[in-house]
């Protein structure tokens, strides 16, 4: 192993991985470790193919706006897209409906594109290789600690290097034993702590925020082949359904562009199937009885073999704060912030946490203020990611609170005053504005945080001033109700203006939204980023030209 002080990059994910790309194209030496093995080839049939697994090995990744343009910026967008699917809507069934509900998205400025983890990273490791030649080093099967930050200018960051064994049974399989018996030492110009879950790193670069998941979900993923020329199964739609109690969600995303299709079945604790060794022929039953459109899609053997694999648990909400560095040290990605990956949000922020890096070492080097610069930018950021997300996700009265609610105001406000109230939430995520170069660019977590506490404000205002001009029009009216009451007229007049529009307000959310889940709430409350209402005419003619342009492609593809 090489002693030449340079950048080390601990982490060969996503994150780490770009981030090697962004350094090696400013002429910095770059040195990766990660403690699993070398990244797989993305195009090898024999590790993607559905009849290797490798549909429901991998999960998925939506890259969006922000994702995109992280990747264009580093250049290798081109290449990724080449293992993309396109995802160009959604389509939802409603608890016990037969008819699901198609939506094909119109006011993106993007089109969603979806891949297999692993397949992003065994990219971006080409690329990488490709751009390095030479400058570039991997050290897999190693586990770094960080001994020294270098937080005085001028000196080094310290590490030691260890030996990581996979373990190859019991309770912690797959997971890493570091041996100490081969250990290096070595200084660093600059370190990026890209490690993910592991955080071994960021438990010393600041307090690790932390909440306590009260939405417990598991899941396991199955693989579904869709039929071809089969008006119901568009493979560019994202596929969902949900049981009316919350017993469990299934969401599909496409794993590949042959109609292979990757579904995560989403679980409480205590399902019957939750588990590994579950009964197959339960889960049949419970598929035809609940899902029976995704049932016929799954055969016996995957039956079988779903109800047998162990589950997998959701990433926890937790962020580091109120910074992302120490010294010459920097944390980014999951390493930084992780949330539960509903709606894509985490992979799409760490794309941009390494362009936010990649800019602040262009314009003040390898050193302690390009590091505390970096935080600047994204320590915010990554805090106001990881509430956001979670208020998506808590349970019951709360999640209405926090959720459901605001996406029913937002619904009313935006709709009736477009100018004055922005869209919902998800919709200013995905959303895009101009900058001073006339460029689009994503509203950051911070600004969309600032214009929906903003349009609370505005929000109730506006309801108190209306309820007030009730009021007092009704107390004109109420004069011998009041005298009745022995109370004031306008005091009369507002109770019953407060009466008349929460009763109004609930008859529109029963008939609306009751028993919906989030997605049918989102589905049912469309306008595009101009507030304009997405009419059922609308969305049949951007269907239509959809697929007619989808059958003119495959007529060009047969040959005519």
């Amino acid at each position: 192993m090489s002693l030449e002080a340079t950048v080390d990059v601990i982490g060969a994910g996503p994150s780490g991985l770009a981030t090697a790309l962004g350094l090696l194209e400013q002429g910095h030496k770059v040195k990766v470790y990660d403690r699993l093995g070398e990244p797989v080839d993305p195009a090898d049939p024999k590790i993607w193919s559905a009849e290797a697994g490798g549909v429901e090995k991998f999960y998925l990744i939506g890259l969006g706006g922000r994702g995109q343009k992280a990747l264009k910026d580093l250049g290798v967008w081109d290449k990724v897209s080449e293992y993309c699917s396109e995802v160009v809507g959604r389509k939802d069934w409603s608890p016990g409906s037969e008819e699901g509900v198609e939506r094909i998205f119109t006011d993106r400025p993007y089109t969603t594109m979806v891949l297999p983890r692993d397949k992003l990273v065994g990219a971006l490791y080409q690329e990488v290789l490709k751009k390095g030649d030479g400058d570039v080093e991997f050290f897999f099967g190693k586990d770094v600690e960080v001994i020294d930050f270098g937080e005085a200018e001028g000196n080094s960051v310290q590490l030691t290097v260890n030996d990581c064994v996979p373990a190859a049974s019991g309770p912690n399989e797959g997971e890493c034993d570091v041996t100490t018996v081969n250990t290096v030492k070595r200084s660093s110009d600059f370190v990026v702590a890209a490690d993910g879950a592991g955080r071994s790193i960021a438990e010393k670069v600041a307090t690790i925020e932390k909440y306590v998941d009260d939405n417990v979900r598991i899941y396991k993923t199955i693989p579904l082949k869709l039929p071809a020329d089969d008006k119901d199964w568009n493979w560019k739609l994202n596929f969902s359904a949900r049981t009316g109690d919350g017993r469990f969600n299934l969401d599909a995303l496409p794993a590949s562009k042959n109609g292979d299709y990757c579904a995560v079945m989403l679980l409480k604790e205590d399902d019957p199937l939750a588990k590994e060794g579950a009964d197959p022929d339960v889960m049949r039953e419970d598929f035809d009885r609940i899902l029976p459109q995704f049932s016929q899609l799954i055969s016996d053997d995957v039956m079988k073999r779903v109800a047998a694999k162990p589950v997998s648990r959701l990433p926890s909400f937790r962020y580091i704060y109120p910074r992302l560095h120490r010294g010459k040290v920097v944390v980014l990605g999951d390493a930084a912030h992780s949330v539960k990956p509903y709606f894509g949000l985490g992979a799409n922020s760490a794309l941009e946490d390494v362009i936010a890096l990649t800019d602040c070492v262009k314009e003040r080097g390898l050193s302690c203020g390009a590091a505390e610069e970096f935080s600047k930018k994204r320590a915010g950021e990554a805090k106001a990611l990881v509430k956001l997300s979670r208020g998506f996700d808590r349970p019951g009265k709360l999640g209405f609170a926090t959720f459901i609610l605001p996406l029913i105001l937002d619904g009313i406000f935006h709709g009736m005053l477009p100018k004055l109230f922005s869209p919902n939430t998800i919709a200013m995520l995905q959303a895009s504005r101009t900058d001073s170069s006339g460029e689009a660019i994503s509203y950051t977590f911070q600004e969309v945080v600032s214009i929906k506490r903003f349009d609370r404000v505005k929000q109730a205002a506006l309801v108190s001033g209306v309820l007030y001009a009730m009021g007092k029009t009704a107390s004109l009216c109420l004069g011998g109700l009041a005298t009745l009451l022995r109370r004031s007229k306008l005091s009369v007049g507002i109770a019953s203006s407060l009466v008349l529009f929460f009763g109004l307000a609930a008859r529109r959310f029963y008939s609306s939204f009751s028993d919906n889940s989030a997605g049918e709430v989102l589905a049912k409350t469309e306008t595009d980023i101009n507030g304009k209402k997405i009419s059922k005419k609308k969305k049949f003619e951007d269907n239509e030209s959809f697929m007619m342009s989808a059958r003119q492609k495959q007529r060009e593809r047969d040959g005519g």
